[in-house]
């Protein structure tokens, strides 16, 4: 291992902290030990022995009645498709297998097709063709996946699982047989001594709010005292994790949006069984709601800063009108989400929510100075995200993506500049490249080797699948509305501030009409060494190069500018990359003070 390696390695592990390598040693000696023992005496030793607590008579107004589920009948084979990659299993299935990527195989585990058939039912009328496998593929996963064995009984999938089970069985009354439900409060005993509360973050919150669930579905002390314990660590757990304005801590609009789906299901589900709202649960919504709504954009998109894949989430949408619905005690939809909503909404008072919660029309600037966005929205469909701010917390760099500074550009809902997005997680070339700077649309400072080869500085240094060590922490954070009706946004940062540079960020819009607007953005750079620059332009897919005719670049000090053009991708899920051009400034600063200043005159007739 090179030197710069182990420093990476050392303060990556040095932001983790002590406590947390302690339950992450834990964590994974537990794993070892698990994988030794028998599966009998694995699940023993996690679950106890006991007998199965009786399943409570609950959620009688989900049962889809008059939807019976086809007979079920073994297959000859059952396709799969989901992050792009369909997969036609043979039966009886492999539930692992070392071929597929290990996230397509997670997602098997997860059940969420299974959820997503279930929808399809409620909204259309009628069970899709696949669900006559439903049953044989539940007996099965249980019968090919004992305990401790393969990715269906790791923590997160375990959650995810569990969680789909339980709306399978309310809302189909005829797949809660014994045998299944005693391997629902088996997977949820198992989940309870196996927390991922060294991970943190939305792996943790999605442990505890399965165990809050779960455990409200069964009678007993066992059940009960799961239930309590969960909600004590959740209410614990929320408050450390959920920013001051709203945001989630991992500062990921997915995973933002997955919680609060996460906790709105178990909020309506508190309601339902025992007429509760816990203050602390409803004050956790209702920020997060708030979130959303600065954050969304038209068309119901959101900046994509830190790992951004749209389908790692439910469609924010979706989620804004399941929280809202909560909130306000009204259902929206005919999915099992407005169902859930429809049985919570027992008081036809709504509650009383705090007038953040009810923000509807976005200022020409919101500001979220803890999760670090700056919205800019002058009018007439123009919308500009602008990150500057703390990127994760230093425990927690699984999401990071090194895009201090970036920018993203959306006109009536389509991008015009974009990051790429996030397409693939594990260690990869293409998770390496959509995590570092030149993904995003920033400008980067770079060092020559001794080979003359730039070494590009990453104020946050990403690497790995999901590490970081180096974290850049924001500064000079500005933005408001000038007398002339434009707005502007700004910012800098102390990831340079170790090789004898820094740099400020000024982005200005102006002249907002309808289909055109002007850009105008100031890289302030100051260094005691000479170094390489560069700027990122990225386009979206579909835009013309032509949009960038009009750029006009003032750099009177800088050196050897070049401008080139490359093909470059636009990730809206995972496994999808569409092509589309980047512009590249790059050249040479002296030592001294330098201004870059790009104005860009935008005109898109064409979206």
């Amino acid at each position: 291992m090179s030197f710069s390696s182990k420093r990476r390695l050392i303060r990556t592990l040095a932001d983790i902290g002590p406590i947390r390598l302690q339950r992450r040693l834990r964590y994974e000696l537990r794993q070892r030990l698990d994988r030794g023992l028998h599966p009998r005496l694995a699940t023993a030793w996690a679950c106890g022995i006991s007998n199965v607590p009786q399943w409570l008579p609950l959620f009688e107004g989900l049962e889809v009645q008059s939807l019976p589920l086809p007979a079920p009948a073994e297959p000859h084979s059952v396709s799969f498709h989901f992050l792009q990659l369909e997969q036609e299993l043979s039966w009886p299935i492999r539930w692992n297998d070392t071929n597929w990527p290990r996230l397509w195989q997670f997602h098997l585990h997860y059940f969420d097709w299974a959820r997503e058939w279930l929808e399809f039912a409620l909204i259309s009328g009628f069970w899709p063709d696949q669900a006559e496998v439903l049953e044989p593929l539940l007996d099965h996963w249980i019968k090919a996946n004992p305990p401790c064995r393969g990715d269906g009984w790791h923590s997160y999938t375990i959650s995810l699982r569990t969680r789909n089970w339980i709306w399978l069985f309310r809302c189909c009354p005829k797949l809660a047989t014994p045998n299944r439900l005693h391997s629902l409060w088996q997977q949820l005993c198992w989940l309870q001594s196996h927390p991922e509360h060294c991970h943190g973050g939305n792996h943790w919150l999605e442990n505890l709010t399965a165990l809050a669930l779960g455990g409200l579905q069964f009678k007993g002390p066992l059940a009960q005292a799961m239930h309590r314990r969960a909600m004590r660590l959740l209410e614990q757990e929320l408050a450390s994790q959920l920013l001051a304005d709203g945001g989630h801590e991992e500062r990921s609009a997915s995973y933002h949006l997955l919680m609060l789906d996460r906790l709105v299901e178990l909020a309506c589900s508190l309601a339902v069984i025992n007429g509760e709202r816990p203050s602390w649960l409803v004050g956790s919504i209702e920020a997060m709601t708030f979130w959303v709504k600065a954050v969304r954009l038209e068309g119901g998109a959101a900046p994509r800063f830190n790992d951004s894949a749209v389908d790692a989430s439910p469609p924010l949408e979706e989620v804004r009108s399941f929280a809202e619905g909560y909130l306000q005690q009204r259902p929206a939809f005919s999915d099992l989400r407005g169902s859930i909503v429809q049985l919570a909404a027992t008081d036809p008072t709504p509650l009383a929510l705090a007038p953040s919660a009810l923000l509807s029309v976005p200022a020409v600037v919101t500001d979220l100075p803890v999760t670090g966005w700056t919205l800019l929205r002058p009018g007439h469909g123009w919308e500009l995200a602008f990150k500057c701010g703390v990127p994760c917390p230093p425990h927690l760099p699984p999401h990071v993506h090194s895009d201090q500074l970036s920018l993203e550009l959306s006109y009536r809902g389509q991008w015009v500049l974009s990051e790429a997005g996030t397409s693939v997680y594990g260690n990869s070339p293409e998770r390496a490249y959509e995590r570092s700077g030149a993904a995003h649309n920033v400008l980067q400072l770079g060092l020559a080797d001794l080979s003359g080869e730039i070494q590009w500085i990453e104020p946050v240094e990403v690497w790995g699948g999901f590490r970081a060590a180096r974290k850049a922490r924001p500064r000079d954070r500005q933005s408001g509305v000038l007398n002339d009706g434009s707005c502007f946004a700004a910012g800098s940062h102390d990831g340079f501030d170790r090789f004898g540079a820094s740099h400020v960020r000024r982005l200005h819009l102006s002249d907002a009409r309808l289909n055109q607007i002007s850009l105008t953005v100031d890289d302030m750079v100051i260094t005691r060494r000479s170094l390489h620059v560069r700027q990122w332009w990225h386009l979206a897919p579909g835009i013309s190069d032509c949009l960038l005719d009009g750029l006009v670049l003032e750099a009177p000090t800088a050196e050897e500018i070049h401008t080139s053009w490359h093909t470059t991708w636009f990730s809206e899920g995972f496994g999808q990359r569409t092509p589309r051009q980047s512009f590249c400034i790059s050249g040479r600063l002296p030592r001294g003070e330098h201004q870059l200043r790009i104005t860009l005159p935008l005109f898109v007739a064409s979206l």
